[in-house]
């Protein structure tokens, strides 16, 4: 014998939808992290709108093409990176959303004097939209915490960059 009422059950529709909607969007978030450490740009056009606007410490990016250029100019040059992130949380709001998570993003560069790494902690906070491809992110800001470790190594990255350019 089912004792829930039709309203009961429409709550656990929503319920459902609810966590559904946020897993898919901490889904976008890994996404990102492996996407960044993978070089795989491409994977980018998944993730963000394509009139996205990211703000990077300050440093604001207009469009996915400019967020992929950024993305690829600072990670590209190292002899490795490692985005991890965790703390999951997003509020959905039909097809919009305000979600984030805790992040630490270290670059590597080998035998660096003063040091091999550099990280950053921080959180990132994203309004995202429901599109018929899925999740989006139309906005991120990236809130630092703290910054660690050599600072030459993003110097080293953006002469190894500009050399590249230049070839």
């Amino acid at each position: 014998m089912d004792t829930r009422s039709d309203d009961t059950q429409a709550l656990d529709v929503d319920r459902m939808q609810d966590l559904l909607d946020r897993d898919a969007i901490r889904h976008i978030q890994i996404r990102y992290s492996w996407s960044l450490d993978n070089h795989r740009w491409e994977a980018l056009g998944e993730i963000f709108l394509p009139d996205a606007v990211a703000d990077f410490r300050g440093e604001v990016f207009e469009g996915l093409e400019a967020i992929v250029a950024k993305c690829a100019s600072s990670l590209e040059p190292l002899d490795g990176a490692q985005h991890m992130n965790g703390s999951h949380w997003a509020q959905v709001n039909g097809d919009e959303a305000i979600a984030g998570c805790y992040f630490i993003a270290t670059k590597y560069i080998a035998d660096t004097p003063g040091g091999n790494t550099h990280s950053i902690g921080g959180k990132y906070i994203d309004q995202m939209v429901r599109t018929p491809d899925g999740w989006r992110i139309a906005h991120r800001l990236l809130e630092p915490t703290f910054i660690d470790g050599n600072p030459e190594i993003e110097a080293i990255a953006q002469a190894r960059w500009a050399a590249r350019l230049e070839d």
